[in-house]
């Protein structure tokens, strides 16, 4: 499955990350697109995203993982600034590629006589 660059260099400095172990799928989203933009806004190109392997529900099928790797590939993610992403070595996170240039674009209210 092509999810952008096939690796990322883990000898750098680990790159921040954020928890979405015990949420909803809705909620990990809205947290993970949080995290993505303050690492957009401080400049940061990575970011790691621990959603577990998914194996601690009563089907023992992960659900939580492949809504976020969805989301990350989708036009939602894209917008939000995801290039890529790949499966950690751990098995239990991704480590996303974050388009880092400047702050995120914000829409700004302007009076017409400017």
């Amino acid at each position: 499955m092509g999810r952008g660059p096939e690796s990322f260099d883990e000898e750098e400095d680990p790159p921040p990350s954020v928890d979405l172990h015990g949420f909803r799928p809705d909620e990990a989203l809205r947290r993970a697109a949080r995290a993505i933009h303050a690492c957009r806004v401080r400049g940061m190109g990575r970011l790691r995203v621990i959603t577990g392997r998914g194996w601690g529900n009563l089907l023992q099928q992960p659900v939580l993982r492949p809504k976020v790797e969805q989301w990350l590939s989708g036009p939602e993610g894209r917008r939000a600034g995801v290039l890529g992403f790949v499966v950690a070595d751990d098995g239990g996170s991704l480590v996303v590629e974050i388009r880092c240039d400047g702050h995120a674009k914000e829409w700004r209210h302007r009076d017409l006589d400017e």
